[in-house]
Order: structure tokens, then C-alpha cells, then sequence
């Protein structure tokens, strides 16, 4: 039977890099890549899954769409906070 409190040792190789940068993150944090990894394995066994979606990023994503619309100027503009907030009622009654 296995001991739940029998500490074992696990042993992997990682680019030098990208251990440190890693390690930089887990710092602010507030924890160490020990304690980093062992909440992965945590969550994948709670989650009987990898804790992340692994996939490729979109090649837009929707900050660079709306950046890209800032930047056209295909914009709202407002006269003031309660014509804000009867538009987004409009378009909320559309949606409907």
C-alpha cells in the first residue's frame, strides 16, 4: 500500500530557460516550481485531465480585433454616460 506522506523524488529535463523564467513566476507568486508542479498533478488527478486545454492560439484574438478597430475608427462615440447605457439597452433588446 501506498503511504501518502512518503515523499518521492521525480526527475525531469527542461531547457535551462525556460526553468528559470518559470521559476521567476512561480516566485512572484509566492511558491517555488516544487510546489508549482505539484498543484499541476493535483488538479490533473482532481480533474482526471490535463488542468489546461492545450490547443493553438486563434491567429487573431478578440484584443487585437478590437485594437484593430480602435485604430480604423470604427468606434461608438457618446454624448454622455446615459446615452452609453441607452444604446447598450438597445443592442441588448436586439440580442433578445
Amino acid at each position: 500500500m501506498i503511504n501518502p506522506s512518503q515523499k518521492e523524488r521525480l526527475t525531469i529535463r527542461i531547457d535551462a530557460k525556460r526553468k528559470q523564467e518559470a521559476a521567476e513566476v512561480a516566485e512572484s507568486l509566492g511558491t517555488d516550481l516544487s510546489n508549482v508542479i505539484n498543484m499541476f498533478l493535483a488538479q490533473m488527478i482532481k480533474e482526471q485531465a490535463l488542468p489546461f486545454t492545450p490547443g493553438r492560439s486563434k491567429s487573431k484574438s478578440e484584443l487585437d480585433e478590437a485594437l484593430e478597430d480602435v485604430e480604423a475608427g470604427r468606434v461608438s462615440k457618446f454624448s454622455s454616460p446615459d446615452a452609453l447605457f441607452r444604446h447598450l439597452h438597445d443592442l441588448e433588446k436586439t440580442a433578445n
